[in-house]
């Protein structure tokens, strides 16, 4: 690939910055400044000293195969400890009132025979007989009249 006229030549502070983020390796230096990198590379011997630098990590990074661990009270222990977060007044009135979040179960479990009650109370029409008198009679029951007689 030919470099245009237009574009700023490779300076050799980005070359050291792609050797060293990317390594030794051509094909994983970003492809629009690899060109430019690689005629760098021929110029330069401080470059190449780099280079082989690079090399040297990517081989020894290539070497590492670390031990896969599966064991989540490492991962548990392995992490800095947190410290507690301070309750607000609000979370400790909540906790007060409900020690237990209630779910989203529990809360259906509740609201189903209130729901149902309701249906059933909007379903039908009043009985045909007249409990009113009666339920009037059992919540007030009649006063005895009392005669001096």
């Amino acid at each position: 690939m030919k470099r245009s006229p237009l574009e700023t030549p490779l300076s050799e502070t980005r070359a050291q910055e792609i050797l060293n983020a990317y390594g030794a390796t051509p094909e994983r230096w970003p492809e629009e400044e690899r060109q430019a990198l690689v005629e760098l590379l021929a110029q330069s011997p401080e470059l190449q000293s780099l280079q082989k630098t690079a090399s040297e990590l990517d081989d020894l990074l290539d070497g590492w195969q670390p031990e896969a661990a599966h064991d989540t009270d490492t991962l548990i222990r392995s992490l800095p400890a947190q410290t507690p977060r301070k309750q607000s007044w609000l979370d400790q009135l909540t906790a007060f009132f409900l020690p237990k979040p209630i779910g989203w179960r529990q809360g259906l479990l509740a609201g189903v025979p209130l729901m149902l009650g309701f249906m059933w109370g909007l379903s039908g029409e009043p009985p045909a007989d007249d409990w009113s008198e009666t339920e009037f009679l059992i919540f007030n029951p009649p006063m005895e009249v009392l005669t001096d007689e």
